[in-house]
């Protein structure tokens, strides 16, 4: 620049600067740098710097030569012509306020005439222009217009507050002389509670008792109990496996990062010998992954008895046994030596699982400091334990691929439908679309029928939405809504249903099926499983949460008392039929939970082909309550109890 002014011959030199946000008086510093330039260059008078301010108006300054010379007549800063924007800006910010319609476009007109860089807040940009003489007066305009916008636009906010509160609340009215609105679909559990709930039910079976109460798991817990007790001093490398929330500046609070604290508590306060299971959710840092989340939940197992009783080889069919119930009888279960600081020796444990491997667990038998550190003398009591991560079990069993679909409420709504049923089409696509994986490798895990529990309905309305999805249906495909249906005939099915998973890694030959008689059915059966027995109905009551099942206290002869069964008998029987009335039941169906409450058994019926009639089959003459009835050919003994 210097160069080009040293080349020419000016006289007068007029510099517009084009920036409206910055005064005159940001301008001096590079104002006084031109002028030394210009001073000794070879330009005789001046130059004039122009700059536009918010208003329009131009700044004429003088630097060099004779004032008179450099005046810039083309625009003058007056206090009259600066008054007369401010009240142009008043009445046009008034009127912007009129038309505003929520409380967000006000907000924007504040911002826009009373912000840092609004247009009253300009208008003291030309306070160093002007005269001493009129400087009060500029200030004074100003505040007046600041003052009487700042209480239009609180007054309009106030009023439209007010407005979109009433749309909101007339939105949401309720009139509560209408009636209920209709078919509302209950929600459904999510399947971290289906696997933390079955997982518990099978240690429930063993003789287990669950620890979930606050005061013996709590998740806020100290340093002690979740590393110290557990053979892990603060200097301890195992200790870096565990990256902790510490809730303390000294690190002895902290987000429990396992349920094993729970064994140490467990062990202060019980007396050997016990067994327990305690659920429970711990976090820990890791990054965020499909793999890895924050927070999770773990259920572990403690048994402790006197030293000798239990041993590794308890610990093993332990574990074994529960893997059976939780992923089916045929699967194929490896152990591995491990390390863990409370366990010793510890193992990991596999499934073979679609093909490959999966680490599913830890156990091992517990270390002898780990007893003495909870009080209990490790020369006369020894004990195992156990955990797992629920999340790993749900993610194999329900097929998910991504562990954060537990935790995201939109994937939970179409994905797991918790919330309505009018989103199974996307659940069962991903659960049965793959030659119905989940029926057929699971069937002794979903809970009073999986597609029951996500479809609802009768058996045809799920046979139509099934098939609406290109999923083709067999009866096998198709578990029974209540106990009723299984009077339908179909009764078949469900009995063979559990001898029909393939082994581990044995891909399984698809054949047509072809319609048989009842009797080619029935000759497929090994009916000397069924536990069958004549029971004596001594009481009936009415389910309290469904209008379909009967409650029925059935005597069977045992020593524990008599049995609740529920039925789906309410639709064809008072309960005044039933009472008093000996019937044929199966004593060893697996417990079931039919909207809430526990059945052990099943009464025994037919039904026409419609279903519109049930009759019970007939109990043999002369037979007594509690005796077993068992058929020509099939003599054989039953499986163990609530095994079928």
């Amino acid at each position: 620049f210097y160069g080009k002014v040293l080349s020419l011959k000016f006289t007068n030199v007029v510099i517009m600067m084009g920036s409206s946000r910055l005064s005159s008086g940001r301008y001096l510093p590079l104002i006084a740098l031109i002028r030394i330039i210009f001073l000794s260059s070879s330009c005789s008078h001046g130059f004039v710097v122009r700059c536009p301010t918010s208003f329009g108006i131009r700044i004429s300054t003088s630097l060099c030569g004779d004032s008179s010379d450099a005046t810039d007549t083309t625009s003058t800063t007056s206090f009259a012509s600066i008054s007369v924007e401010l009240e142009d800006a008043r009445t046009a910010a008034l009127e912007a306020l009129e038309r505003a319609t929520s409380v967000r476009e006000a907000e924007d007109v504040r911002v826009k005439y009373l912000g840092k860089k609004g247009i009253v807040a300009s208008a003291m940009g030309y306070m160093r222009s002007l005269p001493p003489a009129d400087k009060p007066k500029l200030g004074s305009v100003v505040n007046v217009v600041k003052d009487t916008l700042e209480s239009a636009v609180v007054s309009r906010k106030s009023a439209l507050e007010i407005e979109e509160v009433n749309v909101q609340l007339e939105k949401e009215r309720i009139d509560v002389t209408m009636p209920g609105l209709p078919n509302l679909t209950p929600g459904k559990r999510h399947p971290l509670s289906m696997t933390i709930e079955k997982a518990c039910e099978v240690f429930v079976s063993l003789g287990y008792d669950t620890v979930t109460a606050l005061e013996d798991s709590p998740e806020i817990e100290t340093d002690y109990y979740c590393f110290e007790a557990l053979n892990c001093p603060k200097d301890h490398p195992a200790r870096d496996m565990q990256d902790t929330f510490y809730l303390t500046e000294d690190m002895e609070t902290l987000l429990r990062t396992q349920t094993s604290a729970v064994q140490i508590r467990q062990m202060e306060t019980r007396k050997p010998p016990f067994r327990i299971v305690s659920p429970g959710r711990v976090y820990r840092k890791d990054d965020i992954d499909a793999t890895h989340s924050l927070i999770f939940h773990q259920v572990e197992i403690l048994a402790i008895e006197k030293r000798g009783e239990l041993t590794l080889g308890h610990l093993k069919g332990t574990v074994e046994y529960f893997l059976q119930q939780m992923f089916g009888p045929d699967i194929d279960v490896r152990f591995r030596g491990s390390y863990f600081p409370f366990t010793e020796p510890s193992m990991e444990v596999d499934v073979f699982f679609r093909g490959k491997w999966l680490e599913v667990l830890g156990c091992g038998m517990v270390d002898p400091n780990v007893l003495e550190m909870a009080g209990i003398d490790p020369m006369e009591y020894s004990g195992f334990a156990a955990g797992f991560g629920a999340e790993r079990f749900a993610m194999v069993i329900h097929g998910v691929t991504d562990i954060r679909e537990f935790y995201n409420s939109v994937s939970i709504i179409t994905l797991f439908c918790q919330f309505s049923c009018s989103c199974f089409s996307f659940l069962t696509k991903i659960i049965l679309l793959q030659d119905n994986r989940f029926i057929s490798q699971f069937p002794h895990f979903h809970d009073d029928g999986m597609i029951s529990h996500l479809v609802g309905g009768n058996r045809e309305e799920r046979k139509k939405a099934m098939n609406a999805l290109g999923i083709e249906t067999t009866e096998s495909d198709m578990p029974f809504t209540s106990l009723t249906e299984v009077a339908d005939g179909s009764t078949s099915t469900a009995l063979t249903r559990d001898q029909s998973d393939p082994k581990p890694g044995k891909e399984k030959k698809k054949k047509k099926k072809k319609s048989t008689s009842s009797d080619a059915v029935v000759a497929d059966i090994d009916i000397s499983k069924l536990d069958i027995r004549v029971g004596k109905i001594i009481k009936v009551w009415d389910h309290p949460d469904s209008d379909k099942l009967f409650c029925e206290e059935i005597d069977l002869g045992e020593e524990d008392g008599p049995r609740q069964i529920l039925s789906g008998l309410r639709a064809h029987y008072s309960a005044a039929d039933l009472e008093d009335r000996k019937v044929l039941v199966l004593a060893n169906l697996k417990v079931r939970k039919l909207a809430g409450l526990e059945s052990k058994g099943m009464v025994l019926c037919a039904a026409s082909e419609g279903g519109e009639k049930v009759v019970f089959l007939d109990v043999p003459k002369g037979a007594e309550v509690g005796e077993r009835v068992t058929f020509k050919g099939y003599e054989g003994e039953p499986v163990s109890y609530f095994d079928i």
